[in-house]
This record gives C-alpha cells, structure tokens and sequence, in this order.
C-alpha cells in the first residue's frame, strides 16, 4: 500500500508541476512564429526581384505561406487565453491554489471511486438495470463466467448456489437440477436444499412429485418438521397421490406460520377449501375462511366416448390445464376425478392452481386436457385414454366441452 501511494504521489507531482510550468512559460510564441514568416515573405520577394523564380511561383508561394500562418494561429488556442496572458502576481496566486486544490480534488475522487463498498455498490446497480433491462446476454455472459470457474474449482458451493437459482430463474430445469446435484454432493442433507431440489425435479417433470421428489421432501421434514415450504411440497405431493386428507392435514400446518392477511395465506386456505369442497371433507371454519372465486373461470363438460363404454369405473381421470405457446410444461390446473363420475360438468378458476404465481388468470388461453389413467400414476402412459380440447380463452363464458375419445400411443 506504501509503494502504491509513493507511485501515485509522484505522478501527481509531476502533473501539477507541468501544469504550473505551462501557466509561466513565455507569452512570445506567436510572436515568433508571426516574424519568421514574415521572414520567409521578405525572402519570396527577394527571389523575385532576382528573378529566382517566377511571378505564378511567387504567388503559390505566398498562398501556401498565408495558409501556414493561418494553421499556425488556429494552433496556438491556449496562448492566445486570458490565462496566458495574466500578471505575474495571478499567475503565482493560481498556482498555489492549483498546487492545493488538485491533490485535494483527487483524495476525495478516491475516497469514493476507490472504496471497496462502492464497487460492490456499483456492480449490484450494473446488475440490478441489467436485469431489469432483461438483458439476457449479460445473464449468460455471467453465467458462462460462473461456469468456466466451476471446472477449475468444482467444489465452490456458492457458484453452484448461483448457477441453481439463475437457472430456475430462466427456467432451465435440467441445467438446475444439474447445479442441485453438485450442491447435494456438497452439502448433503441440508433440509432446505433437500426441498429446493425436489420442486426443481417436479417442475422439470411437469409438477409431478411421484418418486425422486416426494423421498427428498421425506427426508427433509424428517430434519425439519416444520419447515413451510416442505410442508407446502408435501400436501401438493400428497394431493397428487389422492390422499387428499394428509395433504390438508400439511396445508393446514403451513397457515400458522404465514403472516396474517397475506397473498400466501390466501392461497393456501383456497388450496384448502378446494381440495376439501372437491373431495366431500369438513372443514373447520375456524382454520379455513371462506374465499372468492377469481373472475377467471373456465367451464367445462366433460364425456367418455361410447367407443370406451367398457373402461373400469374406478379408473382415475387427470384433467389437466395448460397454458397456449409457452416454455412451462407443469399444468396452471390439476384435478383428479374417476371414471364414474363422467360425464363431469366442472369450472377452473385461479384458486385451483398449482402454484399462487402461476394462474389461469395470467395466460390469454389454455388447452384443457382429460385423461384416463388404469394404474393411477400422473404422467401419461401408453394405452391412456385422453380428449384434448382446442385452445381456450380464459375469459370465455362459454361451457367447453371434451370427450375422451383417443388412445396414448
């Protein structure tokens, strides 16, 4: 740090001392250069009167000459300054006060420019308007940046920390469950990272929590018993399998630790009354409060074709909704029925959606899907039984209807 304020010191010195050499240095420079060309004029002159050269030389000589004067004179900019031509006594009075004031200018520059806090300052507000701006190609320069690291340090947990949310962030699920991967190997059964990467998986799987998911959400409430978001998974990971009790049983346990009032509680008494009112369960009203339905409202009708009359009636039906045009793959929508209860007239709307940041509401449209399932299981198979509908307003008013009337192939 001496020899850093040593060397700069000095280069400091140095400017202000050329700076105060220039500010007294003798005002005649255009007088010369004015006499020297009047010299080389005189000369042009005695060369015709010699008859050295001839008059049209004479007189593309003294062109060029006027030419070189007037270049010369443009040049001279600051001789020509008020400053320049100042007293002696002001010439001293603003070299004190430049010898003062520079190094004083610059300390304080410094204090500023050369903190370290201000460039962690500078670099989160460089951030921040970068990702405000959406510039994307910065995300990946820094990520690519995060990643070439990695291979020479692989064992850098927060760079993988980085690397899983910037992922999930963009929604490039593999890339995060990848990150996930190597921040397990890493940190091993930490509850919240147990969670983290079981949501990653389901949402690289279309939402479903069936296996790899719901064993890391087991394992993680087994460390925290209470913690919000595993209790979150878990009801949705309950619900998916048809216990609908146990995940009630969970959604319930998560209220208590929401702020009252909030958009999180809202969402989960919703999730609570639906899965409750679809399923034939009381509820005490005293945990769940009643809620309105959003203004967003799909209605459907819903059929078995006559050409699969002999499908068991205890087959379970998936009704999927899914948003139009879209990167997401896990459904807005997810309601689990059976085979008897077709034909099945029913409504979608915001509070039977999976996630509370992802809403029938925010979409245009979406494609409504019904499918039969003999094992059960959430993700399609070969041999199901399915009708897709065409894209669908959100906004419409009309009763959609969809027959099952296809085989998975």
């Amino acid at each position: 740090m001496i020899l850093f304020w040593s060397i700069a010191s000095s280069f400091l010195l140095i400017s202000i001392i050329v700076i105060i050499r220039t500010l007294f240095r003798n005002n005649d420079a255009k007088y010369s250069n004015k006499a020297t060309h009047d010299q080389k004029l005189r000369e042009i002159y005695i060369d015709i009167e010699n008859k050295l050269i001839s008059e049209s030389e004479a007189k593309d000589a003294i062109i060029e000459l006027k030419k070189l004067i007037q270049k010369d004179s443009e040049n001279i900019d600051f001789t020509n300054s008020k400053l320049r031509n100042l007293k002696i006594r002001s010439k001293k009075i603003i070299s004190i006060l430049i010898f003062i004031l520079v190094p004083v200018f610059v300390l304080t520059i410094y204090s500023y420019i050369g903190s370290s806090n201000s460039i962690k300052l500078l670099a989160t507000n460089t951030s921040s308007q970068e990702l405000s701006n959406d510039n994307l190609v910065s995300v990946e320069e820094m990520l690519k940046g995060v990643e070439r690291r990695l291979i020479d340090d692989p064992d850098n947990a927060n760079d993988w920390l980085m690397l899983a949310n910037s992922y999930v962030v963009l929604k490039r699920y593999t890339d995060a469950i990848r990150a996930y991967e190597n921040l397990y190997r890493l940190n091993g059964d930490d509850p919240s990272l147990l969670f983290r990467y079981a949501d990653v998986l389901a949402m690289a799987n279309s939402g479903i929590f069936k296996g790899k998911p719901t064993e890391l959400v087991k394992k993680g409430l087994q460390l925290d018993p209470e913690n919000t978001m595993g209790l979150w998974l878990a009801g949705l990971a309950e619900y998916e399998e048809g216990r609908i009790n146990k995940a009630i049983d969970y959604w319930q346990r998560v209220l208590p630790k929401l702020e009252k009032g909030s958009d999180e509680e809202k969402n989960i008494k919703k999730y609570i009354e639906f899965a409750a009112k679809e399923n034939n369960i009381s509820l005490d009203n005293s945990v769940v409060e009643k809620t309105n339905l959003s203004e967003y409202s799909i209605k459907l009708n819903i059929e078995l074709s006559s050409d699969f009359s002999a499908v068991d009636i205890n087959n379970t039906v998936f009704i999927y909704a899914k948003p139009v045009n879209s990167n997401i793959k896990m459904p807005i929508v997810v309601l689990r029925k059976k085979v008897s209860d077709l034909p099945l007239e029913l409504s979608l709307d915001d509070s039977m959606s999976m996630l509370p940041n992802n809403k029938l509401s925010g979409y245009e449209s979406v494609i409504v899907l019904a499918r039969i399932s003999k094992t059960g299981n959430a993700k399609s198979e070969k041999g199901d039984l399915i009708g897709v509908s065409n894209p669908i307003s959100t906004r419409s008013k009309e009763t959609i209807k969809i027959i099952i009337n296809s085989i998975v192939e």
